[in-house]
């Protein structure tokens, strides 16, 4: 510990000390002060002090600079020589500060999140005008809507339900409702060309009442809500369509599952179905059968031709009507035999028709 002998303005020292007292008496005195190395640490973070500024020790009291101590506590030490007064305007703790901004940063986050939140409402609903077309247009949505019923009520056999038109000669959105309680049958029968076909003339009937460049972007759902068919067409540009759901083959897992395993036999050759699987797309079954005797593929050249032919004829009908009777399509059933070594044997084609 090092010791000083300092002479002191008393008067600042009561300031320090006698901070609510009116009046001071003025004069000076020798004192011996004591440095010890005193710290100053505000909310964890040290203080940096100038050899001017050390803090020391006076009777037992440590005395530390006003206007240090006020700044590290986050306050204004203003000190005015003609009336001899140190002002000091509190703007709180450093603490207190960082909770405040903590608070307006997340005020912030909360207003931009309502902005966004705005913008894609104002976005909404410009969409929303857009659908509702101009007051001005010189055609009326409701009358095209009629007339599409009355021309195009029909989609080969499946009954149209309702179409919705909303937007103008610029973009359109059309909405086909098709009632597949009572017409899914009818529905399973329709081909894509079917359903392409119709729609052409019922986009080419919308452009013709509104305008060759409108764009027109439409769905066919069925009565539930479910989305069967998408199409959209961009002015003079060529229909696209995608049939989401034709409802062909709904049902082939089950039956395949039913049929895995099955035996038959052609002649006295015994056999089962170790694969089978139902193409969606070309209406076809694949059937793979493995043989259940050793030395299968010499008793199979020993068969005649015309044997297999009416056994595999038989086989393949039996097959489509096992998928038909669960109301899955079946255009023709391809049938592979194979040896106890996995040799294939033979294919077979039974078309339905």
């Amino acid at each position: 510990m090092k010791k000083r002998l300092v002479l002191l303005v008393m008067a600042a020292f009561m300031l320090l000390i006698f901070g609510s007292m009116a009046e001071a008496t003025v004069a000076n005195k020798q004192i011996l002060v004591n440095y010890n190395n005193v710290k100053i640490v505000t909310n964890g973070k040290a203080v940096s002090l100038t050899a001017a500024q050390e803090p020391f020790l006076l009777n037992g009291v440590t005395y530390v600079p006003l206007r240090v101590a006020g700044q590290a506590l986050n306050s204004v030490v203003n000190w005015d020589s003609a009336t001899k007064t140190v002002y000091i305007t509190g703007n709180g703790t450093s603490a207190s500060n960082s909770q405040l901004l903590a608070q307006l940063a997340e005020k912030n986050q909360e207003i931009a999140k309502l902005k966004a939140q705005v913008a894609s409402l104002e976005a909404k609903l410009d969409d929303d005008n857009d659908y509702n077309g101009d007051d001005d247009e010189d055609y009326d949505l409701d009358d095209i809507e009629e007339n599409l019923m009355d021309d195009y009520g029909d989609l080969e056999d499946v009954y149209i339900d309702q179409f919705t038109l909303k937007g103008n000669s610029d973009f359109l959105k059309v909405e086909v409702d098709v009632d597949l309680d009572d017409y899914k049958d009818e529905w399973k029968e329709l081909s894509e060309r079917d359903i392409e076909d119709w729609l052409e003339e019922v986009v080419e009937y919308i452009q013709d009442e509104l305008d060759d460049d409108t764009v027109v972007d439409g769905v066919i759902y069925s009565t539930d809500e479910e989305k069967l068919v998408e199409f959209y067409k961009k002015g003079k540009k060529q229909l696209d369509v995608d049939v989401i759901n034709d409802y062909k083959g709904e049902n082939a897992s089950e039956v395949e599952d039913s049929l895995l395993g099955d035996r038959y036999a052609i002649d006295d050759l015994k056999f089962s179905i170790g694969d089978i699987e139902y193409d969606e797309d070309d209406e076809i079954v694949i059937v793979n059968f493995e043989a259940e005797v050793d030395d299968f593929g010499e008793l199979w050249d020993d068969l005649s031709r015309s044997t297999i032919e009416d056994a595999v004829a038989d086989i393949g009908e039996d097959i489509a009507n096992e998928f038909e009777d669960e109301d899955v399509p079946v255009e023709a059933v391809r049938m592979f035999f194979y040896d106890e070594d996995d040799d294939r044997l033979g294919g077979y084609r039974y078309n339905v028709n």
